[in-house]
């Protein structure tokens, strides 16, 4: 079957789309795949690495405050609803798949127009302005909270993880970072774009946190600088997060949806400190749909200093144990399946 996944902007979209494509190969070796992307997102990247072909389009984020960008987003995205449609055409997919984002809009207003079957995929606890929009003309929609479904109708079947996520080996994984069996790996990251409050934060804390306790820091390209310390390693980025994830005891990091799945299903405790300034405040329900169920501690972003970075790292009351046992109850692996299965029936 031929199939079109639209993917754009950051990791947290991107990633769903890649672990769909996957199944789809899967339970169908012959299947063709094809995705769609925005010129300004990480898609020709992430994508291309995963072996996938991938279309560029004009697409820009509807932004709430006034900015060039902000005014210009609705040309940008009646040119990227053109070149959708002339895409849409030549491909002929037989259904168009939709991980949300900017760059989904004109590919699911050109399906729409062309009557093929759309299928869209929610990630946060509350939906996207575009996602609202796109749902109305979805066929069906697939959602990762149940939380979400007082915001919008469709099936709670999770988040899609890539397979590598869900069966990397995590004994091989800690030998690979060095870690001994007695240490705690934190691994500590802000998203594909990196976190700088977080960043800053950890770096003023490095000569207070104990030997035992060993850091994994995704710094992010932009923040990230050479740091020396005998319990401390710095990644500008990982393209291999099975490895680093299966390595980790927790995580620290923003409470995007795609990062929490990933937690999920490796049953990491985390330690949240959503954005602040995300859209409606997603990030906080997101967060708090994980510490309500005692698998996840949100700190607030003011509030994530040096001393409560020490503190929470070197902490021995936390029940690690406690918190892995209920994300991994949390964790939906099978989502991708379940998501093709839908989508083949």
């Amino acid at each position: 079957m031929k199939t079109l996944i639209v993917s754009g902007g950051t990791g947290g979209h991107i990633y769903p789309g890649i672990a769909l494509a996957q199944e789809i190969r899967r339970k169908d070796p012959s299947a063709e795949i094809l995705f769609v992307g925005s010129e300004e997102g990480l898609e020709k990247d992430l994508i291309g690495r995963e072996g996938y072909p991938v279309k560029l389009i004009k697409a820009r984020a509807l932004l709430r405050k006034l900015s060039y960008k902000a005014i210009s987003a609705p040309f940008v995205s009646i040119i990227g609803f053109w070149q959708s449609l002339r895409i849409l055409k030549e491909y002929s997919p037989k259904v168009v798949i939709s991980t949300g984002g900017y760059a989904s809009l004109p590919v699911v207003l050109s399906a729409k127009l062309l009557s093929i079957p759309i299928f869209l995929l929610e990630q946060n606890t509350l939906p996207g302005a575009v996602n609202r929009l796109c749902s109305r003309l979805a066929k069906k929609v697939f959602l990762a909270f149940p939380e979400t479904i007082k915001y919008l109708e469709g099936v709670v079947v999770g988040n899609p993880v890539r397979r590598e996520i869900v069966t990397a080996d995590r004994a091989s994984a800690r030998k690979k970072f060095n870690l001994q069996e007695n240490e705690t790996a934190v691994l500590i990251m802000g998203g594909s774009q990196g976190a700088r409050q977080i960043n800053e934060t950890v770096f003023a804390a490095l000569r207070n946190i104990p030997a035992r306790v060993k850091i994994l820091h995704i710094v992010g390209q932009r923040d990230y600088k050479d740091v020396k310390a005998h319990n401390y390693r710095a990644f500008s980025y990982i393209y291999n997060m099975a490895e680093i994830l299966a390595a980790a005891d927790v995580v620290i990091s923003r409470a995007g949806a795609t990062a929490i799945a990933e937690f999920l299903v490796r049953g990491l405790p985390m330690i949240l400190v959503p954005f602040p300034f995300a859209a409606e405040d997603h990030q906080r329900l997101n967060a708090r749909a994980i510490a309500d169920k005692g698998g996840a501690i949100v700190v607030e972003n003011a509030a994530f200093t040096p001393k409560k970075f020490s503190e929470l790292v070197s902490a021995v009351n936390l029940d690690y144990d406690k918190m892995k046992k209920v994300n991994l109850a949390l964790a939906q692996p099978q989502a991708a399946e379940r998501i093709v299965e839908y989508i083949y029936d």
